[in-house]
């Protein structure tokens, strides 16, 4: 292939990504769809589902704009290989996060273990601990489910309105750039206590193997305060 054909190729390859991004940030754009005029409305009390996924997403369409860029990037063989990659990593952007709490030790148990730590309850909401980790192994396949754990323990303070906990999952690929980022409010916390918390998601195929961190950050009241980071090892 002489340069002048390598050009044009790599020209309509872009092209062709561009407009299908485009076409795929429209169709993300559209809101779902309404129930009709005559469904019940949600009560007042109820609350929002924490398993809903970020956004609409046409995978398929995610997954040929990442080819298509992955082949741009590649060179001879490597075209192939540059396109199965870019699939896989095109393929995140539509990667749904969902979010589980429970309580495992209530207010009175973790305010206990502080104050015999600390000698007194702090005036304002704390974070006393946090910890994360990739169950049932830090090892996981391509095209497979991932599940990150993390335990939040929160002091109530003696001078403070009711804590707003949420949670911030960060998939780094290998090269040190960041692949995905979901945050979900963890509405079950509304005092201290200890919680455990799951945010469960697919790999799709076809991404890179090599190893990947997994950055899990919680905040309160819109504002960082514990950050982990997890290796990942994705195998094919």
């Amino acid at each position: 292939m002489n340069s002048r054909t390598g050009t044009l190729h790599a020209s309509w390859i872009l092209a062709a990504a561009i407009g299908l991004a485009l076409g795929l940030g429209a169709c993300a754009a559209v809101p779902a769809q309404q129930e009709g005029a005559g469904a019940a409305p949600q009560s007042a009390g109820a609350q929002a589902s924490s398993d809903q996924p970020e956004h609409h997403c046409n995978t398929a369409a995610a997954a040929v704009i990442g080819g298509l860029l992955g082949a741009l990037a590649g060179k001879g063989k490597g075209h192939l290989v540059g396109a199965a990659a870019g699939a896989g990593i095109g393929a995140l952007i539509c990667t749904a996060y969902n979010y589980h709490v429970r309580k495992l030790r209530d207010a009175q148990q973790m305010n206990s273990a502080y104050v015999q730590q600390y000698g007194m309850l702090p005036a304002a909401n704390t974070v006393a601990s946090y910890t994360s980790s990739l169950q049932p192994s830090s090892t996981v396949q391509a095209g497979g489910n991932v599940s990150m754990q993390s335990t939040i323990g929160v002091v109530a303070g003696t001078h403070a309105a009711p804590p707003r906990i949420s949670e911030k999952l960060t998939l780094i690929g290998p090269d040190g750039k960041t692949l995905s980022s979901a945050t979900k409010d963890a509405t079950a916390i509304t005092s201290g206590g200890e919680y455990q918390t799951n945010f469960d998601f697919n790999l799709p195929k076809g991404i890179k193997d090599g190893q990947y961190t997994v950055q899990t950050e919680v905040l309160m009241d819109g504002e960082p305060v514990r950050t982990n980071q997890t290796p990942m090892l994705v195998v094919g």
